[in-house]
Order: C-alpha cells, then sequence, then structure tokens
C-alpha cells in the first residue's frame, strides 16, 4: 500500500463533497452543515491557494487529498494551531503547535490502520516546521483517539473544561533531532 498526498484542488471538490456528507464522516464533522458544491466552492477555494480567512485575515493552511495507490480516499489539512478560534482558547501548550484535521471518506479504507499511517507520514512531510502537533478529537471518536495514539500522540495534561473533546500532542521527534544535529539512529525520550 502507497500513500500519497496531492494538494487539494478545484477538481477535487466534487468527491470532497461526497466525503463530507457520508455518514461514517458526518457523525463526526461538519454535522450541522448540508454540504452543496456552492458551499464547497466558497470554503475551500481559498484552502487551494494556501490560506483560509480568519477574522478578515488570510492565515496559511495546506490542505492535501490522502490517496491509497493512487486512489483519492480522504482529505488532510495542517496549520498553525492558535491562527484559528477554537471551542475552547488553547493556553499553556507549546508555542509552536500545529493543529490538523483528517477524514477517511471512503468507508472501505476505514479499519485497516490507513488513518495512522497517513497522519504519521503527512505529518514528517508537511509538520516539520512545528515542535509538537496538535489534535481535539470528540472524547467519544474512540476510533480517532486510537488512530492518533498509533501515530505517537499522547493525551496532554491540559484538557477543556467543556469535556467535549480529548487533547492530544504528538512531539515532532524527527524535526528536533534534526534541529538538535542528533544522528538519525539516536533515540531521544519524552521531555
Amino acid at each position: 500500500m502507497n500513500i500519497t498526498f496531492t494538494p487539494l484542488a478545484e477538481s477535487h471538490f466534487p468527491q470532497l463533497a461526497k466525503w463530507l456528507e457520508a455518514p461514517h464522516v458526518k457523525a463526526w464533522w461538519d454535522q450541522d452543515v448540508q454540504w452543496t458544491p456552492k458551499l464547497i466552492q466558497e470554503k475551500y477555494t481559498d484552502y487551494v491557494k494556501g490560506k483560509r480567512q480568519e477574522n478578515g485575515i488570510a492565515k496559511v493552511i495546506s490542505a492535501h487529498v490522502i490517496c491509497v495507490d493512487n486512489t483519492p480516499i480522504g482529505y488532510i489539512q495542517i496549520y498553525n494551531a492558535y491562527d484559528f478560534a477554537r471551542r475552547e482558547p488553547l493556553i499553556d501548550l507549546p508555542s509552536s503547535l500545529a493543529a490538523f484535521d483528517v477524514l477517511i471518506g471512503i468507508e472501505h479504507y476505514l479499519k485497516q490502520g490507513i488513518g495512522s499511517q497517513a497522519i504519521s507520514q503527512f505529518l514528517k512531510e508537511y509538520g516539520n516546521s512545528y515542535t509538537h502537533i496538535f489534535a481535539d478529537p470528540e472524547n467519544t471518536n474512540f476510533a480517532a483517539i486510537r488512530a492518533y495514539e498509533k501515530a505517537g500522540f499522547k493525551k496532554s495534561t491540559k484538557q477543556p473544561s467543556t469535556g467535549g473533546e480529548v487533547w492530544m500532542i504528538r512531539e515532532q521527534t524527527a524535526r528536533l533531532r534534526s534541529a538538535l544535529h542528533y544522528p538519525k539512529d539516536m533515540v531521544m525520550s519524552g521531555k
């Protein structure tokens, strides 16, 4: 199985619309939105250009389609975690913190470990300008939590008071080894 990432393009919009309306995705992603071609165009056209508006200011976002053996199967995006509003502010977390969102849009590809493999590979390729990566799955999305744990995430000691999310952090150790000029085969421990 070969997992690759293709930058999001407008040609992906029809597939993205189908994925976002699939019941297994809808259970966790934009439950209150009925995705139409027009809404997809309005939201994701800026993403194709590598930006997203927040309070009238363009912020950087890197959006990609996940492919398995050249078949598009999902969507993943990464951005500075502090650039976009959340249900609860990110306080006392690392300053160099990316966040990402991921979905496997084709149900046939679920429960095969593809999610955790795609996350690990994507963050290795696109997350190295950050020291840490943040994820905030719903606390009842056990499949996502397991996938993030397999991809090296650990539950943060800081948790939102609202209780609906689990905050998870992954240290980008490969980036740190490179920045500190450690040999690639040297294993670094926790803190």
